[in-house]
């Protein structure tokens, strides 16, 4: 049977009270008790207010008011997370004020609810008044005089300023750190990172160059350009990327890949070139991959040389032909999680085995029924198992495999589109899986919505710990 909800612990309680309290004494529009909060709080320690503050800001359903008033009244200098929230296009000036007054502490500033690219003065002083910031995400927002602010941050560790951009490409160019190791830059799919730039994977390189301690360059699709660019100017060149996106990948730009990444563990090939694929072994610290319109066959030479090393894969869109999944179980036992999408699978050989999955995402693929009953029963440990693809299973299906197998270990299981099973297979899962917490998406089963509610009902009465998705509010 799902697991029994577990007593809330009186941290969590006390900080649901506190917030409703709070909400209820900040709603009033003349701001009646706002200096007497103001008063109440000001001896708190710094986490129980960032703690209030993330439970109100993270309330969507709550006036904008209400929280802005929260936020005036909440957020101390000594405050070090933040995470704004949507808030409507009146307050955004008035939030970055707030932040730029009272937040001179802070080390992590989320802002992608605050739109901040029409206030970039504004911006660009608040970013230059936060010296401790270690972690910043200012998503379409920065323009040349913010990336210059940027340089005051001598202890940035992450930084977000992908989408499209403001800045030139002169502004970009000045964009040096040796702190910063996780970048978001670039908008996915396009080659060019500003309007005045014709090369932007050049500009890249550059921002590569001056960024030496970099990890992880996110969103920008072309990183490989960019390291042949380099490489070709200097073939001593290395960098400490351990991940990257690499589009149109040809052999000469896996070999500068190979060259001047000797930690990338982590990459997304994209549609890559012919023969890159089963060359990916050269790349041997690689763990995880996503390889999107990839050649199968090479994928299977790649696998035999190097899944025993892989521990995350993920496959959209490769063709031609089948993957057989009883082979990537031979090929990649160390496997953790697996996604396919849009593609054509199989398992022939019943006696394979998944021993190490945890999770694994089919969607919109060619599979019969037959593997998918597979995939499930022979993954000891899988958690999490996601199909969004037509199938035909019904509740009598269900029942035998749930009489033969006791899938002890999963804890969400999410059928999008499964016409034949019932309520009753949401009883009979609830009562054979020991872990499960999530369970649907029941808009795309055979059943309605009085069955749904009926059984929230029932899930809430016995105290279940378990969610029917999608949840509704």
């Amino acid at each position: 049977m799902s697991p029994k909800k577990q007593p809330q612990i009186l941290k969590r309680l006390c900080l649901k009270m506190l917030s409703n309290q709070l909400i209820h004494a900040l709603s009033d529009e003349e701001g009646t008790y706002q200096e007497k909060v103001r008063k109440y709080v000001c001896g708190a320690p710094y986490d129980v207010l960032q703690s209030l503050l993330k439970e109100i800001l993270g309330l969507t359903n709550l006036d904008a008011s209400i929280r802005f008033s929260c936020l005036q009244v909440l957020l101390k200098s000594d405050l070090r997370t933040l995470e704004i929230g949507i808030f409507p296009r009146f307050y955004y000036d008035q939030i970055l004020q707030t932040i730029k007054h009272q937040g001179k502490g802070l080390q992590q500033l989320n802002l992608k609810g605050v739109w901040a690219r029409d206030f970039p003065e504004l911006l660009s002083e608040l970013i230059l008044s936060l010296s401790q910031l270690k972690s910043l995400m200012v998503p379409h927002m920065s323009d040349d005089s913010v990336i210059k602010a940027l340089l005051s941050l001598k202890s940035l560790v992450k930084l977000d300023i992908s989408g499209e951009a403001c800045y030139t490409a002169a502004g970009i160019r000045q964009l040096r750190s040796d702190t910063i190791k996780i970048l978001d830059i670039g908008s996915f799919g396009k080659k060019d990172l500003c309007q005045d730039s014709t090369n932007g994977y050049e500009l890249i390189a550059e921002i590569i160059s001056n960024l030496p301690n970099l990890n992880v360059l996110k969103t920008y699709s072309f990183t490989g350009h960019a390291l042949l660019y380099l490489y070709k100017k200097d073939n001593n060149f290395r960098t400490k990327l351990t991940y990257l996106h690499a589009t149109d990948c040809s052999l000469e730009i896996l070999e500068a890949i190979h060259e001047t990444c000797p930690y990338l563990g982590n990459a997304h090939i994209n549609q890559p070139q012919e023969e890159v694929v089963k060359k990916l072994s050269i790349l041997r610290n690689l763990c995880s991959v996503k390889l999107t319109k990839g050649d199968t066959s090479e994928l299977q030479i790649f696998l035999q040389s190097c899944g025993h090393k892989l521990q995350q894969l993920k496959l959209n869109h490769s063709k031609p032909g089948q993957i057989d999944l009883s082979q990537l179980c031979e090929y990649a036992p160390g496997l953790h999680a697996a996604e396919f999408y849009q593609m054509q699978l199989t398992f022939t050989n019943p006696g394979a085995y998944f021993v190490n999955l945890q999770k694994i995402q089919i969607l919109y693929c060619d599979i019969s029924d037959a593997a998918l009953r597979t995939v499930l029963t022979n993954s000891p440990f899988l958690r999490s198992f996601t199909v969004g693809c037509s199938i035909e299973m019904t509740d009598g299906d269900m029942f035998r495999l749930l009489s033969e197998y006791s899938l002890e270990n999963l804890e969400e299981l999410l059928l999008s589109e499964a016409r034949c099973l019932t309520a009753i297979t949401v009883e009979l899962l609830a009562d054979n899986c020991p872990k499960l917490r999530v369970l649907g998406s029941l808009m795309g089963w055979d059943i309605t919505q009085e069955e749904i509610d009926a059984l929230r009902l029932l899930i809430a009465l016995s105290n279940t710990d378990l969610t029917l998705w999608p949840v509704t509010y």
